[in-house]
């Protein structure tokens, strides 16, 4: 079984509709399809965010739009799950969380892009002028954020571990540790995570998370799925063979999560 769950179109960053997004699954033969737009609620200000993340204002008319695809393409054979890619911050995250319990979602994403004020992926340029010991701060603070959020039991799963690498601004120390701590939280809190094909497509060249990570989720027994991270149609299963791949070196034998109103099965 194939699903594909982070995905974005353009109530965010993506550049096609829900339903261009949705046609392009069902085309590729998926079984599944979510969307799950970007949703931040930052606790600080930052005019940029608003480029590329859903209009908070606007989920009403965001569901509206999903549901009315999903009325549309569903079929005995694909179905569409709706979603939200929520961004983690530990001074609003249960108000954020208490929020959007009023919409029918399937799942939430717990993802982090933001190491303090920092913006993780958002270009090579932001990383550039800092120093190596503010970077290596920028990874911790990083971890912290994501094993926070894997607690916190408000999302379905994390969303693409180890982001900052995206640009190969590494840290000079090994985070293994931080990203062990991260998944243990995950694995208490029940909440899965995704190996997310695009980082194959950035300059890392590398899924999230990388190997020995995903090892030690399996090892412990946090569930994982393939996700495309798509933003376009045409990638909406790109990599996906290499992931699943990945997935079983890793020692997992079920390379597949189903969210159903929050509720997950491994089929």
């Amino acid at each position: 079984m194939r699903t594909s769950y982070h995905n974005h179109s353009k109530w965010s960053d993506g550049i096609a509709s829900i339903e261009q997004m949705a046609l392009a699954a069902k085309n590729a033969k998926l079984d599944e399809f979510g969307i799950s737009d970007h949703y931040i609620e930052a606790p600080f200000d930052n005019s940029e965010i608003a480029e590329w993340c859903l209009d908070v204002n606007r989920v009403d008319e965001y569901v509206e739009d999903a549901l009315d695809v999903k009325k549309r393409l569903e079929t005995d054979t694909f179905k569409v799950k709706i979603g939200l890619e929520v961004d983690f911050f530990q001074e609003n995250a249960d108000e954020v969380a208490k929020k959007l319990k009023k919409y029918p979602f399937d799942y939430l994403i717990g993802a982090v892009h933001f190491s303090g004020t920092f913006p993780i992926d958002l270009s090579a340029e932001s990383w550039k002028p800092l120093e190596q010991e503010k970077i290596d701060e920028i990874w911790r603070i990083y971890w912290k954020k994501i094993r926070l959020a894997a607690a916190s039991g408000h999302y379905s799963f994390i969303a693409h571990l180890d982001l900052p690498k995206k640009f190969l601004f590494l840290p000079e120390y090994d985070y293994s540790d931080d990203a062990f701590r991260a998944l243990r939280a995950a694995k208490k809190a029940d909440v899965a995570i995704e190996i997310n094909t695009a980082g194959w497509a950035k300059p890392c060249k590398s899924p999230y998370p990388a190997a020995n990570i995903l090892a030690y989720a399996c090892e412990i027994g946090v569930p994982a799925l393939v996700s495309a991270d798509a933003h376009e149609p045409e990638h909406v299963d790109r990599f996906y063979d290499e992931a699943e791949e990945r997935l079983r070196q890793a020692g997992y034998r079920k390379t597949a999560c189903v969210f159903d109103k929050f509720v997950r099965t491994i089929p």
